[in-house]
């Protein structure tokens, strides 16, 4: 199977997850935006101009200038000039957001509110805000300076003040005076914000879309985990992998084969065309040693196994061979229950000694079954027994072919010492239901044994083929039935029914 198909069989077997996670993350995050609040973003833009030294470092002073925007200060001095607005000096803080424009001496201050207008009204006074606090901590510094000049005035003689030393004092003591007049902040507010016309938040297009792609990678990783995760047999090439055995029959998925369906009412179509081409397979083995035995066993119970060993029998029996079919489960037997078989003689009395086969075997649609019987406490010593083999041999020379139905040889060792009786073994796997652990523990006891395994038979296999050719195969069972049925009338002594057109010629000859 290549990596394609596989892919392919994943996502048939987990179409409803993938379908889930593919509608309902996106649904979620349509759902969380339509939930949300919209805000709206206003921008306003600062222009710095400070570039008055040599040593000037650009990212160094953008790097300066964007923490002096960002100061709690600005956010305290914006949120006392709007008064009306309601904001706190943290709310403020909230809303703002500064980032350089690029490698330019810009600076954008965004404020995202719900109200457009309020939005553009915050991000404007917060940049007059910023350039009053840096004309202020400007002015600040040269008035500070300028009263230390006036400090060594006041402490100079008037012959001092006379002089030079006095007069050039008073000089920067001017200079001083007229540049702290000057100051601006060396910041200039270059584009106001505007009320925004579209909201912000929240971006529907871009939560969806981004949901669409979450809800992609969510459904293929809980696929691949659960593919992962889940042991059990999905597919043929699976099952035959798991055994390294080749595929002698697939058995379809069906209601006519369920827990009891496929014994209890007789199979037509696609599924009895299954078991006469487990047949047909089984007769090429036979082509240089006549297979007189067949031992039916699976990992695990509800595998179908009785099922396949009952239908295989009766398949047999309809190709006119004498078939004798052993119920050799002496711990959970079913067969006879299902075909309503008197159950109070059987295998276990035979193998007790109590009974001859002869006595215990009973006639079901064609075949001789030999059920189970009373339950002995000890079923493995039975099975593993002289008589057992006495059976086996009676039996091979008196029938056709014996088929055996026993437990699970992987979960109970009943049927380990018919293996190497019989002539040959065949494995039933139930897809979705066989755990792949299970199968390979059976898989190494066969190899131990040296069992003589003919192949598998995979149970619970999609549909795949023609119908048409399976609409044909049940016309047929249906006129098999009718001269089942005719036959036996005539063996009880009935009139078969008159067919029409003879009834006819005696009409025209009455008349």
């Amino acid at each position: 199977m290549t990596p394609f198909e596989r892919a392919l069989l994943i996502a048939r077997r987990n179409w409803i997850l993938l379908l889930v996670c593919f509608l309902l993350v996106p649904a979620a995050a349509l759902a969380y935006s339509l939930s949300q609040t919209p805000e709206y973003t206003a921008s306003a833009s600062l222009l710095f101009t400070e570039k008055n030294t040599s040593q000037f470092d650009p990212e160094r002073a953008a790097a300066t200038n964007l923490q002096l925007v960002s100061l709690d200060q600005v956010a305290a001095r914006t949120a006392s000039a709007l008064p009306d607005s309601g904001l706190s000096a943290t709310e403020v803080s909230d809303e703002v957001a500064v980032s350089p424009a690029g490698e330019s001496d810009l600076v954008d201050v965004e404020a995202t509110d719900p109200d457009p207008e309020l939005a553009a009204t915050v991000a404007n006074e917060f940049a007059r805000q910023f350039i009053g606090f840096r004309r202020d901590a400007n002015r600040a510094k040269v008035l500070k300076a300028q009263g230390l000049v006036e400090a060594r005035l006041n402490e100079l003689t008037p012959e001092q003040l006379a002089g030079p030393e006095g007069q050039a004092l008073e000089d920067r003591r001017r200079e001083l005076g007229v540049r702290a007049a000057l100051q601006t902040g060396e910041a200039q507010l270059v584009q106001p914000a505007t009320a925004p016309s579209a909201p912000s938040s929240p971006k529907k297009t871009r939560n969806v879309a981004l949901g669409i792609l979450l809800g992609i990678v969510l459904g293929i990783s809980l696929a691949l985990l659960r593919d992962q995760f889940d042991r059990r047999l999905k597919t043929v090439e699976e099952a035959e992998a798991a055994f390294g055995l080749s595929v002698l029959a697939t058995i379809p998925q069906s209601r006519q084969i369920g827990d009891s369906a496929g014994i209890e009412t007789g199979l037509r179509g696609e599924e009895a065309e299954a078991f006469r081409m487990l047949r047909a397979n089984l007769q090429y083995f036979g082509i240089d040693q006549e297979l007189k035995s067949i031992l039916v066993t699976s990992s695990a119970s509800e595998d179908g196994k009785t099922m396949v060993a009952w239908n295989l029998a009766l398949t047999e029996a309809h190709a006119g061979k004498r078939i004798l079919c052993i119920e050799a489960d002496l711990r959970r037997p079913t067969l006879a229950q299902r075909l309503q078989l008197a159950n109070e003689r059987g295998l276990g009395l035979v193998l007790a000694g109590s009974l001859e086969p002869q006595a215990a075997i009973q006639k079901a649609r064609g075949v001789d079954v030999l059920p189970a019987g009373a339950l002995p406490p000890n079923p493995a010593e039975l099975i593993d027994s002289a008589r057992m083999e006495g059976l086996l041999d009676w039996a091979e020379r008196e029938y056709d072919r014996v088929i055996v139905d026993t437990p699970p040889a992987a979960i109970v060792a009943d049927a380990l010492p018919l293996i190497k009786r019989v002539d040959r073994v065949l494995v039933v796997v139930r897809l979705r239901r066989t755990a792949r652990d299970a199968a390979e523990h059976l898989q190494e006891q066969l190899t131990i044994i040296e069992a003589p395994v003919i192949g598998i038979v995979v149970n619970g296999a999609p549909t795949q083929a023609d119908d048409s050719y399976y609409r044909s195969a049940a016309i047929s069972d249906s006129f098999a039935e009718m001269h089942e049925k005719l036959a036996a009338s005539d063996a009880a002594g009935g009139d078969a029914p008159e067919p029409e057109a003879e009834r006819a010629s005696k009409g025209r000859a009455r008349s």
